[in-house]
């Protein structure tokens, strides 16, 4: 058996979540078009060929705003020093951004850890686009310890991906069950389920204005379990977009997350979502650390 533990890093909305959805074979990190979809590091486990890969979706890396955006771009640069190897995913249907050379300086920081870039979405590109790609990766990014070219949301070149990684696994160890595939807790899950729900729904400020929270959880012996969970916003005309005229848009956020909370526990629920408004919350550190979003320090 061999082990390790995988930083999967980039500039916010490149693929990293799919690319992990896809190569655990389970929803363990929310996925949208917005950046800044993912806000904490979560492990996806994948137990195959006698090899335990321990992936960890990390936040985009970015030159933060406010509190949270610094929160999650340190919570992600905080791990290149602790893993095994660190992917780096760019966007191979993009030009190579100020904001990619940004993450490549922190991936640099990590000196002694290998890195292997990961370039993805190249079902997008023709064999010419690929060849300039490739130029201008040298140009701008310089060498790398491995360089993979995959699409993550077609499953193409994850195979190789694994071959690349495999070279620096530790030898003898196993970290967790063969059946587990993340470490995260169904409660968290849960929050994040409704917030995607949200994420896939509205635009422009809403999505990085929404914070999720688990209020109460009913146990019931002879009846469906009741959770009552708060969607917290920034300011009340984002409040209104949530809830929509005569509720609409607030019920089919609930349906939608109801049914694929049922499909993750095997048991159906009863779902109810409060909309609260917290000024500002982004930038207020006493609320963040309520929802587990400030870094304690040593």
């Amino acid at each position: 058996m061999k082990a390790g533990f995988i930083a999967v890093v980039g500039r916010p909305n490149v693929g990293k979540s799919t690319l992990i959805n896809k190569l655990v074979s389970e929803k363990v990190a929310i996925v949208s078009d917005k950046a800044g979809t993912t806000r904490d590091n979560i492990k996806g486990i994948l137990n195959f060929n006698d090899n335990q890969y321990i992936f960890i979706d990390t936040p985009g890396i970015h030159k933060a705003k406010h509190l949270l955006g610094e929160y999650m771009t340190n919570s992600a640069i905080r791990v290149l020093r602790d893993v095994d190897v660190i992917l780096f995913v760019l966007d191979g249907s993009q030009e190579i951004s100020t904001g990619d050379q940004f993450v490549m300086e922190k991936v640099k920081e990590a000196k002694k850890t290998p890195r292997i870039l990961v370039v993805n979405k190249i079902d997008k590109l023709n064999d010419e686009q690929l060849k300039a790609k490739r130029a201008e990766i040298e140009e701008k990014l310089g060498e790398f310890d491995g360089i993979v070219e995959i699409s993550g949301q077609y499953a193409i070149g994850l195979p190789k991906l694994l071959e690349k990684i495999d070279p620096f696994l530790e030898e003898g160890i196993q970290y967790y069950p063969d059946d587990m595939y993340t470490d995260i807790s169904v409660y968290k899950i849960i929050t994040e389920i409704v917030r995607e729900k949200i994420l896939l729904k509205t635009r422009d400020e809403i999505p990085h204005s929404v914070a999720i929270e688990i209020l109460n959880v009913e146990r019931r012996e002879n009846g469906k379990d009741k959770f009552d969970i708060n969607i917290y916003v920034e300011r009340d005309s984002q409040k209104g977009i949530i809830i929509g005229k005569g509720g609409k848009m607030l019920k089919q956020i609930g349906e939608e997350a109801r049914r694929e909370i049922e499909e993750l526990i095997g048991e159906p629920i009863f779902l109810t979502l409060w909309v609260k408004v917290k000024d500002d919350w982004r930038k207020k550190k006493p609320f963040l650390k309520e929802m587990g979003y400030v870094e304690e320090k040593n």
